[in-house]
């Protein structure tokens, strides 16, 4: 299913041509998602069997460890498109990289292979970082919904582990449905533009209200869970259900969940879109995009305690979604980047970067507060 919906791709810069089908790259991306099972289970089952809290060490090896194996899965791919364009050299022409006389000289597919490669790992490159810095607005949902669930800290891992598998699923039928959207109907990359636009606009404009503060206990998830189970206020070590008076109940933990998952769904609303606005390979946009969610639990233990700090990121991934939003427009309206991608990631890369510095150099004037529990 998830082939199916992420079949359809174009390469950067012309709406109907596909570089890398992912009908023809099953075995790479099963592979993939062979290895992220795989570590997921690992995490769940052998590093984090007993539950316990983690520290800012095994966080930051934690962040260093998604961070190298993201990069390396870049370069490996890299390798990999190298070499399949090269044997496969006519989606390239179908792009107009290659012209039919040169496709009967091996340099020249070679070379031609070799920049489509590496301009493609660049794209998967830019997706990721700015996967991974919008991302880090995700933490201040996660600080205010475990506290106010009360989640001990020895079992936060827990309910950030199912949090995260669901954003897998959740993530590839987002990407999946918005490449399908955009390869039929072109328009919608002006309003998918449009939109980022208006969203990184507003999140320059500073709010009146609590910022990046939500209420769990009056988000539609929580509402909808209540709805089916009573929420019951004590813990009962890492399980979700529990029973009270002879019946099922919900514990803390499925109500933290719950938020988080429909959080996740707010996000992907912005990120998706900003991600098919680097790269319309739905091959890239779903790994990066994954790789990047893989290392946000670490980026939470690592962050948690100083992420009100980080005050002037708010705006920055404003001027990021902005910009993604003007090169998206512009791609449409004129049928060319606006940008190099190289470019483009420079930018993203110092715009987070400068955010993050001032944060720290000019103390916020107002700090968050946590919402209180209602349970």
């Amino acid at each position: 299913m998830m082939a199916g919906m992420l079949a359809v791709a174009s390469v950067q810069g012309s709406a109907d041509t596909i570089l890398l089908p992912v009908t023809d790259h099953l075995p790479l991306l099963g592979g993939f998602m062979a290895v992220v099972i795989g570590l997921l289970v690992a995490d769940l089952t052998l590093f984090h069997r007993n539950p316990k809290p983690v520290g800012w060490l095994a966080a930051a090896g934690g962040v260093a460890f998604w961070v190298v194996l993201a990069l390396l899965f870049n370069a490996g791919l890299y390798v990999f498109m190298d070499g399949w364009l090269r044997a496969h050299p006519q989606p390239l022409l179908n792009a107009g990289l290659l012209t039919a006389d040169a496709m009967s000289s091996p340099s020249d597919v070679a070379m031609v292979a070799s920049n489509a490669a590496f301009d493609l790992s660049v794209q998967w490159l830019a997706s990721y970082v700015i996967e991974m810095s919008l991302s880090v607005d995700n933490l201040f949902v996660f600080v205010v919904v475990l506290r106010y669930f009360a989640v001990p800290a020895a079992l936060q891992h827990r309910v950030l582990f199912w949090g995260i598998l669901g954003a897998i699923i959740m993530r590839a039928v987002f990407i999946g449905a918005g490449v399908a959207v955009m390869h039929r109907f072109e328009w919608v990359a002006g309003v998918f533009g449009a939109f980022l636009l208006f969203t990184g606009l507003k999140m320059l404009v500073p709010s009146r209200g609590e910022g990046h503060m939500v209420d769990p206990g009056r988000t539609v998830g929580f509402r909808l869970m209540k709805l089916i189970l009573p929420l019951h206020r004590e813990f009962d070590g890492t399980h979700f259900f529990s029973k009270a008076n002879g019946r099922i109940v919900a514990t803390p933990l499925l109500g933290a969940l719950v938020v988080i998952e429909f959080s996740d769904v707010v996000f992907a609303v912005d990120s998706v879109p900003a991600v098919l606005a680097i790269t319309r390979e739905p091959l890239l946009a779903f790994t990066s995009n994954i790789a990047a969610v893989l290392g946000l639990r670490a980026m939470y233990f690592l962050l948690a305690n100083a992420v009100d700090r980080f005050h002037l990121l708010k705006p920055a991934l404003g001027l990021v979604l902005s910009f993604v939003g003007v090169k998206m427009g512009w791609q449409w309206w004129y049928h060319e980047p606006l940008l190099p991608i190289g470019i483009s990631l420079s930018i993203v890369l110092a715009t987070v970067a400068l955010g993050a510095i001032l944060s720290l150099l000019v103390p916020s004037r107002q700090a968050h507060k946590p919402a209180q529990p209602a349970i």
